[in-house]
């Protein structure tokens, strides 16, 4: 029998014990013990004598506990178990009456949407916790204002965030809870900071890992430095910053706690850009995105996409850059919705304006998309934009569903090209040639596509490439074609 098991033997002593040290991080800790794997799911040791009361706590922590751990180690489907687990404990408290655990499962329900990047469901169980009737002060209704701050500061609704958690600072402060007090101005400190009101967010920072330290919140101690080290970064103190950065590492990693370890690299990667080290900073990015990738948190994958293109823009590898904005844009959207999206194109054009690298007026095609392109690309008088709807022109750069810009220009032999067939109005793309009156187009196949020149108008050369953006407020981002 281990350590816990002997000084909690009855149900109830459990659950105190494993909520205090969910309460301290020490996730693995309080599952080592406690949580057999049976065909790689989780099952978990209720005993037949418990009542349906003990039955649902000890579910609820189990739950609570499996999605915590699974979030911090990568462990794959860990939010599927603890949200089957939760689910259970759910139904037994309403069947109870009791509303507090009752807003308790919906709490962690949302968290563990939050984790993978399902918003809207997670907002489905916060307005469901918030509508129960239970005290303003009560833990289960503080940590609803916790993670709703989580799930409005991916959506980046930083204001709403400050709004919402001043009005109910109060309520945390009579509580006293020091876990629930260092989350509160951990999340406020984040979105002030985000606001550039640096200076209010380094106290709710300090504020944050004082409480944690009260707490022997290990997980969130490293945060709370992390987040620090991100001030000292805005206010040009590059070696406290990173100092501050090194530390949060290192407590990350001797907890084992990987996908903040990996976020710490991003961290450590934005004080690079700071110094204009942008080498260390890709490799800083690369390594933290190598180990966020295996994980299931979707903010934080954004978040370093989103450095990286800053990254490869500096570096003038303006197409790379793209690639890894395309991705972090469609996690977004899935994830938080176009709105959200539309912000990281928005923050990306910022960063092309300052390297002097962006023709800063932007172009409109004849069919009203407007074009954000690279410099080497804006000299051109009128732009289209055709999707691209076979896989035929991929060995080009132009895959499928792509976006072909075209110029109008001197097409000559052998350049990519686009030409309208006059009898059905219809477009073809492909490798450009003319001879003896005839307009041949390479396409991809073991044969030219072939033409009388009177059967066709040439619409224009092929430049580059757009891809995924123009369901956003119809904007398209456009690289040049590598091939």
């Amino acid at each position: 029998m281990s350590a816990l098991h002997k000084t909690a033997r009855t149900p109830t002593l459990l659950a105190d014990k494993l909520r205090e040290l969910e309460r301290q991080g020490r996730y693995s800790q309080a599952l080592n013990d406690y949580v057999e794997l049976v065909d790689g799911k989780a099952r978990v040791p209720i005993s037949d004598d418990a009542s349906n009361e003990e039955k649902a706590e000890l579910m609820l922590r189990y739950g609570a506990l499996i999605g915590f751990l699974g979030h911090m180690s990568q462990i794959a489907s860990s939010q599927e178990q603890s949200k089957d687990l939760l689910t259970q404990a759910l139904g037994e408290y309403i069947g109870l009456g009791i509303e507090e655990k009752v807003a308790e499962c919906e709490n962690y329900l949302a968290l563990s949407y939050w984790r993978t990047g399902e918003l809207k469901e997670a907002d489905v169980w916060l307005n469901s916790a918030l509508r129960r009737s239970i005290p303003r002060s009560s833990d289960a209704r503080l940590h609803s204002h916790i993670v709703n701050a989580l799930v409005a500061l991916q959506a980046r609704r930083f204001a709403t965030v400050v709004r919402d958690l001043a009005s109910v600072e109060s309520d945390f402060i009579e509580n006293g809870d020091p876990f629930l007090l260092g989350c509160f101005n951990n999340n406020l400190g984040l979105s002030l900071k985000d606001l550039g009101r640096t200076g209010e967010a380094l106290e709710r920072f300090e504020l944050s890992r004082d409480h944690h330290s009260r707490s022997g919140h290990r997980v969130y101690s490293g945060t709370a430095a992390n987040n620090i080290a991100q001030l000292y970064r805005l206010g040009g103190d590059f070696e406290k910053a990173h100092a501050a950065c090194d530390d949060a590492t290192k407590v990350f990693r001797s907890i084992k706690d990987k996908t903040r370890e990996g976020f710490s690299y991003d961290t450590k990667a934005n004080i690079f850009i700071a110094e204009k080290r942008f080498l260390s900073a890709l490799r800083a990015v690369d390594k933290a995105i190598d180990i966020l990738k295996r994980g299931e948190n979707a903010a934080y994958q954004v978040e370093s996409l989103i450095t990286r293109s800053k990254i490869l823009l500096n570096l003038d590898r303006f197409a790379d850059a793209v690639v890894s904005l395309f991705e972090a844009v469609e996690i977004q959207r899935v994830a938080v919705g176009e709105a959200a999206a539309r912000e990281l194109i928005s923050e990306f054009e910022a960063e092309l304006k300052s390297t002097g690298k962006y023709a800063a007026p932007r172009k409109e095609t004849s069919n009203g998309l407007q074009l954000l392109l690279p410099a080497t690309l804006a000299d051109f008088a009128n732009y289209t934009a055709i999707r691209i709807s076979s896989d035929h022109l991929q060995q080009y750069g132009l895959q499928k569903d792509s976006l072909a810009i075209i110029v109008e220009a001197e097409v000559k032999r052998g350049d990519l090209a686009a030409v309208e067939l006059i009898a059905d109005r219809s477009i073809r793309c492909g490798i450009f040639d003319k001879d003896f009156g005839l307009v041949s187009l390479d396409r991809g196949g073991s044969e030219p596509e072939l033409y009388d020149e009177n059967d066709v108008r040439i619409v224009g050369k092929i430049i580059g490439v757009g891809r995924g953006l123009p369901e956003v407020n119809g904007e398209v981002i456009v690289q040049p074609l590598t091939n």
